[in-house]
């Protein structure tokens, strides 16, 4: 059986860092979020975290040979299947993955969460993590405390869900990520589940997808 090596795509706030830890959880993955390491290269003031701050400010997503060097040193340093959110985000960060994944590139699978865009501006407003642990979830779904749920630490609100922020990245994944989505559709690798609901109901199609029990 080939080594499990998924990637997810999705618009801003459509859950892909929720559903990304669940499956990763689920099949024994190891878990990457993209967007969530630039944040924290941008925290500790690394040289990438500085390369890439112009671009998380104005709501773009960072250039290629950026997201290339975060994600593909990442992979390449785990033994095992994963699962990458976030990442591949353009086209040629789509082929350059099948390049260094060769010979082994047809066996990867790619999952796309669709959700309406007007539920996802309901989203960002609600979005909190967790400033220690990977937790993401939604005031709503928080400790009444306004701690994380998961280790006590204190929840933040991302610095890129404004709505106007929002709006750009969702023109950029509409311009940039939809043609990934239409590369992998063609070599049937990718596979598109209704985002909508409520996490569980979002993780169990996620689940007959992957036959997962």
């Amino acid at each position: 059986m080939a080594v499990p090596r998924i990637v997810l795509l999705g618009p801003p706030a459509s859950g892909k860092g929720t559903q990304g830890r669940l499956l990763a959880n689920k099949g024994g993955l190891a878990y990457f979020s993209t967007g969530r390491q630039l944040r924290r290269e941008l925290k500790a003031g690394t040289e990438l975290g500085r390369r890439a701050d112009p671009y998380l400010a104005a709501g773009c997503y960072v250039p290629d040979e950026l997201a290339l060097a975060l994600a593909l040193t990442w992979v390449s340093g785990v033994d095992g299947g994963w699962v990458l959110d976030g990442f591949p985000r353009t086209l040629p960060q789509a082929q350059d993955l099948d390049a260094f994944l060769a010979p082994q590139e047809a066996a990867l699978r790619a999952l796309i969460l669709e959700v309406p865009k007007d539920e996802l501006e309901l989203r960002v407003g609600e979005r909190r993590e967790c400033s220690v642990c990977p937790w993401t979830g939604t005031r709503s779904g928080a400790d009444p405390s306004g701690r994380c749920p998961s280790c006590g630490a204190e929840l933040v609100q991302r610095s890129d869900d404004d709505l106007g922020n929002f709006r750009m990245r969702f023109k950029a994944f509409d311009e940039l990520t939809a043609p990934v989505a239409g590369y992998y559709e063609t070599s049937d690798r990718l596979r598109r589940v209704s985002g909508v609901g409520s996490p569980e109901e979002v993780f169990r199609r996620i689940q007959s997808v992957f036959h997962l029990d």
